[in-house]
């Protein structure tokens, strides 16, 4: 491969980071600790929120590239232009799962970014199977 080859390779690279970065990197991919309310579902506020924070901000924030706002209960409530992200108690039938599980268009998050790990998605599964609480 030739010099030239070698540096449009690196400047490419490179601009992926930095779009990555300037988009809000790529979200973790640790573990999360499921936090419960105190009759034991799953809470929006502990579990579920920070997990939307962590991966969907860069896009569903209020200016991103989306017109569903995760940011809130009421805009995870809500929807975007495909109708609504939750179905409350049915986690199959629910838009952000079936994305964030690549079964249903758009899959979420796009390829430049990590997708979100098997307890990110079951969290939020079981959380809209509980009936989607503002808790």
């Amino acid at each position: 491969m030739s010099m030239k080859s070698w540096v449009i390779i690196l400047v490419a690279a490179v601009g992926i980071a930095a779009v990555a970065v300037a988009c809000g990197g790529g979200g973790s991919t640790a573990p999360i600790t499921t936090v419960k309310t105190d009759d034991g579902k799953v809470s929006f506020a502990g579990t579920v929120l920070p997990i939307l924070v962590d991966h969907c901000k860069r896009c569903h924030d209020v200016g991103g590239k989306s017109t569903l706002y995760l940011m809130t209960y009421e805009g995870v409530m809500k929807g975007g232009d495909m109708g609504p992200a939750v179905v409350p108690g049915d986690p199959d039938a629910s838009q952000i799962i079936g994305s964030v599980e690549k079964r249903k268009t758009p899959y979420m998050p796009p390829k430049i970014f990590p997708a979100l790990t098997k307890d990110r998605i079951d969290a939020i599964g079981n959380w809209i199977a509980e009936g989607a609480e503002n808790n």
